[in-house]
C-alpha cells in the first residue's frame, strides 16, 4: 500500500514539473505585422526576451496557424504550422529577430554576432552587413518597434503590450 501511495505521489509530482517555453522570464503580449507591398500578415504574439534569450509564440487566427521561435545562446529552434511561410522565410525571420533585439547589443546582448557594424542615432538603429551594405533600419518608440529590411523591401511592426483585441 505504501509503495502504491509513494508511486502515485511521485507520478503526480513529476507530471506537475513541466518544461517552461519562456524559461520563467516575464511574458509580454504583442501584435506583429509583416508588410510587403499591399500584403500584410498580422500575428498575435507572446514574447519573453533577455540577454542571449528570445522566445515567442506567434498565432494567426486567420490562417489558424502558429509558430514557436526560440533563440538561446546563439541557436534558433523553430516549429511552425499552417502559416504562409517556408524555410527561407523562417531563416530571414531569424535574422530580423536578431536585428531587432540583439544587433549592436541593443536592447539586449548576444554573445554570438550575426552582422557587421551597427550604429545608433537617437532611437534608430542601423544594421550593416560585414561588407558595409545597409541591411536594416530599426526604430524604437515607447510602445512600438519598426523594422525595415532594405534588402528584401518589407517591414515588420511590433506593437508592444497589445493583442488583437487592442487590449494592453
Amino acid at each position: 500500500m505504501r509503495f502504491i501511495l509513494l508511486s502515485l505521489i511521485t507520478v503526480l509530482f513529476l507530471s506537475g514539473c513541466g518544461y517552461d517555453f519562456y524559461m520563467n522570464k516575464p511574458v509580454t503580449k504583442q501584435i506583429v505585422s509583416v508588410t510587403r507591398g499591399d500584403q500584410t500578415l498580422s500575428l498575435d504574439s507572446e514574447v519573453a526576451v533577455g540577454n542571449d534569450f528570445f522566445a515567442t509564440k506567434l498565432k494567426s487566427n486567420f490562417f489558424r496557424g502558429y509558430a514557436d521561435i526560440k533563440y538561446e545562446n546563439g541557436q534558433y529552434y523553430v516549429k511552425y504550422r499552417n502559416l504562409p511561410i517556408d524555410e527561407d522565410k523562417i531563416k530571414q525571420l531569424e535574422k530580423d529577430i536578431y536585428a531587432i533585439y540583439f544587433a549592436g547589443d541593443y536592447p539586449y546582448i548576444a554573445t554570438s554576432k550575426m552582422f557587421g557594424k551597427t550604429t545608433m542615432s537617437g532611437r534608430t538603429k542601423t544594421v550593416y552587413d560585414t561588407d558595409g551594405y545597409e541591411l536594416y533600419k530599426v526604430t524604437y518608440s515607447n510602445n512600438q518597434i519598426y523594422l525595415y529590411n532594405n534588402l528584401m523591401e518589407y517591414s515588420i511592426v511590433i506593437d508592444v503590450g497589445a493583442d488583437s483585441w487592442g487590449q494592453n
